[in-house]
């Protein structure tokens, strides 16, 4: 019996794992069977497949918590949107009451005009036909007389001019309002190009990892024109750790672009930029791998999808 164990025990295998250090301490050994290594090497593997699959839990959670956060503010801004719309309507509504108003008024003024004038006329020729010697007897009060009366007309032509320039400056007014409104969308592209890597999670071109990209990376080459995609104020000016040169336009209304890596900036801090406007030049400064424009748009200073505004191709 002892002999049979003997031999079961010669034809087991076993692997010998050896630690030798770099210096004259002890080499250490470690010294395992086959089944035991098997079992070692599959409770790695699981290990490995559960860490991998709680990583891709906590990027799904993440990525989760992320678009939460840009479906509330996409809601809050269309919300606000909403309401815009609706005052705009309103104010759309205002102007076309005041265009025919102001028709109105234009055309009972001219009426007006074509009558005082017509009639002033005719009561002038014949009162100057029955009266003639009368005036040549007095032409003093008569003269005073018409010198009245045309003061009188005066003053009216001088009032209903007033009445039409005050509906023509409230539409002027109206008009602008609405101009202003839609400069500060940011739906002008900000550079010539196309999008070469977009919104959301993406995995890192130089680090290698997985991360929120919070913008739009457009392809273009060093010196190409960057403009304002819309209307505003600039807020922030300069160099900016992995954004290099950039620029922060703040359009109100909650929303902000940001231009980053540039090789040039055009603007100042506080400095008012029309929509269109070229602000800056493409470059390649921060952590990139090459010339490119990287927008943003912040609202209520959560990053959202740039494409929602400008669309995916050239303007």
């Amino acid at each position: 019996m002892k002999r049979k164990k003997g031999k079961a025990q010669k034809r087991r295998k076993y692997f010998t794992l050896m630690l030798i250090p770099h210096n004259s301490g002890r080499v250490k050994t470690l010294k395992t069977t086959h089944p035991v290594l098997k079992l070692f090497l599959l409770a790695t593997f699981f290990v490995s497949v559960i860490m991998a699959l709680i990583y891709q839990l906590m990027l799904i959670k993440e990525e989760n918590l992320r678009l939460r956060k840009e479906y509330s503010a996409l809601n809050l801004f269309l919300t606000e949107q909403q309401k815009l719309a609706i005052q705009n309507l309103s104010v759309i509504s205002e102007i076309e009451k005041l265009e025919k108003i102001s028709q109105d008024k234009i055309e009972e003024f001219h009426y007006q005009i074509q009558n005082l004038v017509k009639n002033y006329i005719d009561k002038e020729t014949k009162t100057l036909a029955i009266n003639r010697s009368a005036i040549a007897s007095n032409p003093a009060i008569s003269f005073a007389g018409k010198i009245s009366e045309l003061k009188a007309l005066l003053k009216f032509l001088e009032d209903a001019d007033k009445e039409e320039d005050k509906l023509f400056s409230e539409l002027a007014e109206k008009k602008f309002e609405l101009e202003n409104y839609l400069n500060s969308l940011p739906t002008i592209w900000p550079t010539e190009g196309f999008i070469e890597s977009g919104f959301g999670n993406r995995l890192h071109p130089i680090y290698k990892k997985y991360h929120s990209h919070t913008g739009v990376d457009i392809a273009g080459e060093i010196g190409n024109p960057i403009y304002a995609a819309a209307s505003g104020t600039v807020i922030a000016v300069g160099k900016n750790g992995g954004y290099g040169y950039m620029v922060d336009i703040d359009h109100g209304n909650g929303l902000v672009t940001r231009y980053a890596h540039c090789s040039k900036i055009l603007v100042k801090k506080w400095q008012k930029v029309k929509a269109g406007e070229k602000i800056a030049e493409v470059g390649d400064t921060g952590v990139t791998t090459g010339p490119h424009l990287h927008f943003e748009i912040l609202l209520n200073g959560e990053p959202i999808d740039p494409v929602i505004f400008i669309g995916t191709e050239q303007n």
